[in-house]
Parts: C-alpha cells; structure tokens; sequence
C-alpha cells in the first residue's frame, strides 16, 4: 500500500468513528465502484438464493446457511475494491474482479481454515468463541491484500490485534448487529410495501411467519459491502495503532516538503 496516496487520514479511530465513515464512504466515494460490483457478484447470489428456496423448495434455514456462505466469500471483492480504491485513483470493476479471481483459491482456503477453528471453538456451549472470532476478525485483509497463504494469514491476523482482544470483539459484535439491522430494515421496508400499501399479503416470505423472506435476503446482501467497509477500516485502524502507519505518513509528508524546498532553493 501507498500510505502517501490514502484518499482518508491515517489516524487510530473508534469503533463509531469506523461505523460512520464506513458509512460515508459506502455512500460517497465507493457508491459507483460498489453497484457495479454488486451487480455482478451479489445479484447472482441473491438470485440462487431465491431460486433454492422457491424453486427448489429448500427450507429457509439451509437457504439462509448458503446465503451466509456466499456473503462471506463476496465480502472479498469488496475488500480488494475499498482497499485499492483508497489508495489507488483508478480502478475498474474489471480490474477488482480480475485481483480478486488471483486470489480466490487462497482467499477460500483461509476462510475454510478460519472457518474451522471458530467451529471448534463452538465447542462446547460456544464458549471459546468470543476468543476465537476476534484473532480471524481481519484473515480477509490479510490474505487479499497482503497475500499471505491461509496459515500465514490466520497467524497475521492474529498478531493485528494481540492486545486488542475486547475492541476487536466489540466490533465484531457491532458489525453483526449493523448486517442484522440492514436485514431487518429491508424486510420492514419491502413488507410495509407489499403487504400493507398493495395489500398483496407476503408472497415473497416474511420472516416472522416463515423464517426468511426475499426482502430479508436482498437486505443481507446488500449489507455485504458495508460490512467489508468496516471491517477494512477496523483493519487500517489496527495497522495504524501496531505499526504506527500516521506517524509514517507524517515522516512522508515532512521529507515531501523538506524535498521540495530543497528544489527550490536550488
């Protein structure tokens, strides 16, 4: 990464401070890089979703287990797109797609990996869980970005936030109730127009009577970005704080400046 080039300042933020700018940014400057990816990545997911439950006739329960599998594995084009797009002026969906498909094969194998463990920490009573979760909160950064192999990156993303065990749970527990809260949000929406404006009952689901619904699931997806928004903040925010990356950007721009001053003196 250019640490120069950083289209945000480089600075340790809180958790609310991440949630809000993810929230800028998800709006402002990544809002077109994001639709067209979402176009292409999640609309496909949300589709065979859709078409396990009502054409297949899979209970909501196994589409939903799926539907969190695919969001999981699609987080990863977003974290390569908000990762280049804050420190690169030009990126192309084409070019986010093609960064992201060089590192599928190890991307999954991580999230496999990672996946693993957090089920044997579920064992027994969930107990080792609040343990677990937080040292693979960030293993999506450390193998797209960083280009670790899957060990390497659980390890990574292990070390990013040693000391930082319970702010890394607190996000970890915010992020679930922000993707939980979109997925609500679109069902009360989606609901509140079909059931009660165009009195056309809940053809689509509900997820009070049935256990899902499309509205639910397009609120999910559309919650995926947001959350590798975050996430990759939370992740700036820990590389920041261990490695001092402000205090390099501060070094950068004062030899910047001592250079070109020297240029004009001469």
């Amino acid at each position: 990464m250019n640490l120069g080039a950083s289209a945000i300042v480089l600075r340790p933020r809180s958790l609310a401070e991440i949630l809000d700018l993810a929230c800028r940014l998800s709006c402002g400057l990544a809002l077109g890089l994001y639709l067209r990816l979402a176009a292409v990545v999640l609309l496909p997911c949300l589709v065979a979703c859709l078409a396990l439950r009502y054409a297949a006739g899979w209970s909501w329960p196994v589409v939903w287990i799926v539907a969190v599998g695919l969001g999981a594995i699609t987080q990863g084009a977003f974290t390569v797109a908000v990762g280049r797009l804050l420190f690169s002026e030009a990126l192309t969906t084409r070019g986010v797609l093609r960064l992201f498909s060089r590192r599928l094969g190890t991307y999954l194998a991580a999230l496999a990996l990672s996946r693993a463990l957090l089920a044997l920490a579920a064992l027994p009573f969930f107990l080792g869980l609040p343990f677990v979760w937080p040292r693979v909160l960030v293993v999506h950064e450390a193998s797209l970005l960083e280009g670790a192999g899957p060990s390497d990156a659980i390890s990574r993303a292990g070390r990013f936030i040693a000391g930082r065990g319970t702010s890394a749970l607190a996000a970890l527990v915010a992020f679930v109730v922000v993707q939980a809260g979109l997925t609500a949000a679109a069902e009360i929406l989606g609901q509140g127009l079909v059931d009660e404006l165009l009195q056309l009952g809940t053809p689509f689901g509900s997820v009070v009577a049935d256990g899902g619904s499309a509205f639910a699931l397009a609120g999910f997806f559309l919650s995926v970005p947001y959350l590798a928004t975050a996430r990759f903040l939370y992740y700036l925010d820990s590389r920041t704080r261990s490695d001092g990356w402000d205090v390099q950007v501060r070094f950068m721009a004062i030899a910047a400046q001592a250079s070109a001053q020297g240029r004009q003196a001469a």
